[in-house]
């Protein structure tokens, strides 16, 4: 299955589930889900960026504690 990258989510996607979409540098895939999205009031659009916010805070802050976890038990080996 072919697979896109949506410029606008940064994610890859099946090509059926893409659409080219101008944009000042040109055409760019984007899904058809940040697509409708984009389209919907902005106290929905808030809520929704608020709630990617906290995830990607949260998945930052796991990699953060992964990454000390890792540099600990490489100090401590002999």
């Amino acid at each position: 299955m072919e697979m896109k990258f949506c410029y606008c989510c940064r994610v890859h996607h099946p090509i059926d589930q893409m659409r080219l979409f101008p944009t000042r540098q040109g055409t760019r895939w984007r899904c058809i889900q940040s697509i409708e999205s984009a389209n919907r009031p902005h106290g929905e659009r808030d809520r929704f960026g608020q709630q990617q916010t906290a995830i990607n805070r949260e998945a930052a802050s796991r990699a953060a504690q992964f990454s000390q976890r890792l540099r600990h038990l490489a100090s401590a080996a002999p």
